[in-house]
C-alpha cells in the first residue's frame, strides 16, 4: 500500500470516527450545562444566545424551538426518583407541588422528544385543569391503563420521558437555584 493510499485510509477512518461520536453525543442529549435537580435534566441556556454548541445541534436535529431565558424552562425525566427508567408498563404517580410559574404544563413524549400516540388523545396536563387537594398538592398517575383523577395515558410500549415546562417563572434563568422539593416526584407504584 502507497503512502497516499495509507493516508486516505487513515483519514477516513478518522472522518468516520469523528461523525460516530458526534452523533452518539448528540442522541444522548446537551453534555454542557444541564442542570440535575433530582430525575429532572434542565438545559438551562438551551434559549439562550449563549448556548454551547452542542446544546445548539441538539436543538437543530431535534427541530424544537426552546424557550427563552425570559419565557420560561423546560425540565425533562427520563428515569423516577429512584433512577430506574421510565416504562410504558408501570403506573407512577407524578406531584405534589411544581416549582414556581405563572404556568406550567406537564407532557408525555417518547424518549426523543415527541408525543405519544395514545388511545384517549391526551398529551399533556396544563396546571389550569388538573384537580388538587385541599392544600394545593396534587397527584397525576401516569400509565397505560386508566386510572382515577389526574391520569395522563402512555401509549407505546417501551421507555418514555416527561417534560414540565415553567412558563414565566423566575426560576427561568437560573435552573440550579430550583429546590429539589420544589420539583414533582415521580414515585412508580408498580409494573404489570
Amino acid at each position: 500500500m502507497t503512502t497516499f493510499a495509507k493516508a486516505i485510509l487513515i483519514c477516513a477512518l478518522g472522518l468516520a470516527l469523528g461523525l460516530w461520536t458526534s452523533r452518539a453525543i448528540l442522541e444522548a442529549g446537551a453534555p454542557f450545562g444541564v442542570v440535575s435537580i433530582g430525575p429532572w435534566r434542565a438545559a438551562a441556556k438551551a434559549g439562550s444566545l449563549d448556548a454551547d454548541p452542542y446544546t445548539l445541534a441538539v436543538i437543530e436535529r431535534s427541530g424544537e424551538i426552546p424557550l427563552g431565558l425570559g419565557e420560561g424552562l423546560r425540565l425533562v425525566a427520563r428515569v423516577d426518583d429512584a433512577g430506574r427508567p421510565l416504562m410504558a408498563r408501570c403506573v407512577y404517580r407524578v406531584g405534589a407541588r411544581a416549582p414556581a410559574a405563572r404556568y406550567w404544563t406537564l407532557s408525555v413524549t417518547d424518549r426523543d422528544g415527541y408525543p405519544i400516540e395514545n388511545a384517549a388523545q391526551r398529551y399533556g396536563f396544563r396546571s389550569s385543569e388538573i384537580l388538587r387537594a385541599a392544600d394545593g398538592g396534587f397527584a397525576i398517575y401516569v400509565s397505560a391503563t386508566a386510572h382515577a383523577g389526574n391520569w395522563l395515558p402512555v401509549g407505546a410500549p417501551g421507555p418514555f420521558a416527561l417534560a414540565l415546562r415553567l412558563y414565566d417563572s423566575p426560576l427561568s434563568a437560573t435552573a440550579g437555584g430550583i429546590e429539589r422539593s420544589a420539583t414533582p416526584s415521580i414515585a412508580r407504584e408498580g409494573c404489570a
